[in-house]
């Protein structure tokens, strides 16, 4: 039996007015949209059903699946420096799709998305996961050298 942890009073207000300030930026966005003339809300509710709808059905899920396969196979000291690579990877993934997919690349405009972006795209996504192997490797000859060495073992 576990035992339920409450957070504090200092906690609960942090996230009350946390919670406010965002409830406060998604109705001035909300009045924005809804005020603003020049809007053409059928292409707002079409992103606002594209965005909720791909969240939930494929951002969530997946976000869901591999927490339980990093728990499930990755020992605890390894879990963080991997964590920290698949959301750095996911932030670099979310902000270089479009220019890897070639978004706003047109035939007759040469200079629009010039560079190869796939290659670096595969680069950057080489660099994160090399830095994590060294990371890790440090981390188990760290924990290694911990469990052999006897001068360091009665601090364990």
């Amino acid at each position: 039996m576990t035992a339920t942890r409450h957070p504090d009073r200092q906690t609960t207000w942090i996230r009350r007015l946390l919670v406010a300030a965002g409830v406060l930026a998604a109705a001035y966005g909300i009045i924005g949209v809804l005020t603003d003339p020049s809007v053409y809300l059928p292409n707002y509710a079409r992103y606002t059903i594209t965005v909720l709808f791909g969240h939930d059905l494929l951002v969530l899920p997946a976000a869901i699946v591999v927490g339980a396969v990093l728990t499930r196979w990755l020992p605890a000291w390894a879990r963080p420096v991997v964590q920290g690579a698949l959301f750095v990877t996911a932030v670099l993934t979310v902000v270089a799709l479009p220019l890897v997919l070639g978004f706003g690349r047109t035939a007759d405009n040469p200079s629009a998305l010039p560079r190869d972006y796939p290659r670096g795209y595969a680069i950057c996504l080489a660099v994160i996961w090399l830095v994590t192997a060294g990371l890790l490797a440090v981390r188990a000859l760290r924990r290694h050298r911990s469990t052999t060495d006897p001068n360091t073992r009665e601090h364990l």
